[in-house]
């Protein structure tokens, strides 16, 4: 992915890029898995990973983004429909190359479009807020693991 505008140079976005970087790392491996074992593991860190990844662009990002007027309400809805498109291919166990492709897609325009159209738009207040949109994210994950066990 690009990076010509200097977004991830801000530490939200720069934690984004590298979550999506590892997810597309696992959803390559749930593709290409050889073993049932292997593919289940790979579908199972996928899908832990995306929950908190989607928790902290559904609940600080895309708010952010359309509170600023850089994207619309129905833009932001789009892509939460394609979070849970994903998401439902994944739990269905038949997640395949087009399933990854359309991920890989999903991530590109975060990353060309919604990534500097925050760099360009966020003062100090909206990059506290999508901070701490992200530790809420990884709180309530943390607490989720807690009661599991």
């Amino acid at each position: 992915m690009c990076d010509h505008c200097g977004c991830r140079n801000f530490a939200p976005i720069a934690e984004l890029t590298g979550e999506h970087d590892e997810i597309l790392r696992l959803a390559w491996q749930v593709v290409e898995a050889t073993h049932a074992t292997e593919a289940e593991q790979a579908r199972m860190d996928l899908r832990a990973l995306l929950d908190l990844h989607v928790r902290k662009e559904e609940f600080g990002l895309y708010p952010l983004l359309v509170a600023c007027g850089r994207i619309t309400r129905m833009r932001s809805d789009d892509l939460e429909e394609e979070h849970v498109e994903i998401r439902r291919s994944l739990a269905g166990g038949d997640f395949i190359r087009r399933d990854y492709y359309a991920l890989a897609a999903h991530v590109e325009d975060e990353e060309t479009d919604l990534f500097p159209a925050a760099r360009f738009a966020f003062d100090e207040e909206e990059w506290a807020l999508l901070e701490a949109a992200h530790r809420a994210a990884e709180e309530y994950e943390g607490g989720r693991s807690r009661r599991r066990t």
